[in-house]
């Protein structure tokens, strides 16, 4: 399938509806959504629906300290370009991901980092080990999040909250997100999340795929409306291109790679 990401089918061999499991498999990268594993993703989400997939499980390997990493930050670009423009790889995934015509389970162990955050929110439900953290980065490296990115934050997570992880960039423990019902369930340990999560995604399996789809389709669509008006867009846009022209975006992707805390300035 991918040397990142692998795919295998779970359901019960006596029920004919697929239930997908896909892994990110690459420790080493922490799981970071660059453009191999996002090809990997899309590829698994192809593969899921040739197998008239009705439910699927993303997660990582078992025992990994970080679920995934986010944006890959050595793609950012430094020329001054827009780092994160709306048809970046990241949000043409998602929104791949948004279309599939089944649900997705996110079975989540370790560290959610910034765009891996925007992954799990666009996911339809959330398994996550209590130990669990998540955390929205960008304000640490400097980096605006494009505006469809912060709409989908705003559709899914309490405005106080979504304003606390974009400012502070500090990590929420996955108690809390239960709490505002961003998080489904919580569980003690992989093995714990492995049982609730394929629980979960052969329950969905077994319900009428086509009403299942129809309803996803809905609710995609109607959290998904967002309406600005041209002053707001140019206006909004004005303020990132300050953000990734600025002295802080260079300086904090070179203290990234450097593996060092950023000075900012605010210039």
């Amino acid at each position: 399938m991918s040397d990142v990401v692998r795919v295998r089918r779970i359901g019960p061999a006596d029920q004919p509806q697929a239930v997908v499991e896909v892994t990110m498999a690459n420790a080493a990268r922490r799981n970071s959504l660059g453009q191999e594993m996002l090809d990997g993703l899309r590829r698994a989400l192809d593969v899921a629906a040739a197998d008239d997939c009705r439910a699927m499980v993303l997660r990582a390997e078992a025992g990994v300290s970080t679920w995934s990493a986010g944006y890959d930050i050595e793609s950012l670009p430094v020329d001054g370009s827009d780092p994160l423009t709306w048809t970046n790889p990241l949000e043409g995934f998602l929104h791949t991901l948004r279309q599939a015509p089944f649900p997705v389970i996110a079975a989540v162990e370790g560290g959610v980092w910034g765009g891996a955050c925007e992954l799990v929110l666009t996911c339809d439900m959330v398994v996550a080990v209590r130990t669990s953290t998540f955390a929205i980065t960008p304000a640490r490296l400097g980096v605006p999040y494009n505006t469809a990115g912060v709409a989908h934050f705003l559709s899914a997570l309490p405005l106080n909250v979504a304003r606390e992880m974009f400012f502070t960039a500090d990590p929420l423990p996955a108690h809390e997100l239960a709490a505002h019902g961003v998080v489904n369930r919580l569980v003690e340990d992989a093995t714990e999340l492995d049982a609730v999560a394929t629980t979960l995604a052969r329950r969905v399996a077994t319900r009428a795929p086509l009403a299942v789809q129809a309803i996803r389709g809905e609710i995609t669509a109607l959290t998904d409306a967002r309406s600005l008006t041209s002053d707001d867009f140019e206006r909004l846009t004005e303020l990132r291109r300050r953000a990734w022209t600025s002295a802080d975006y260079q300086e904090g992707v070179r203290a990234f790679r450097e593996k060092r805390s950023p000075r900012f300035t605010g210039r």
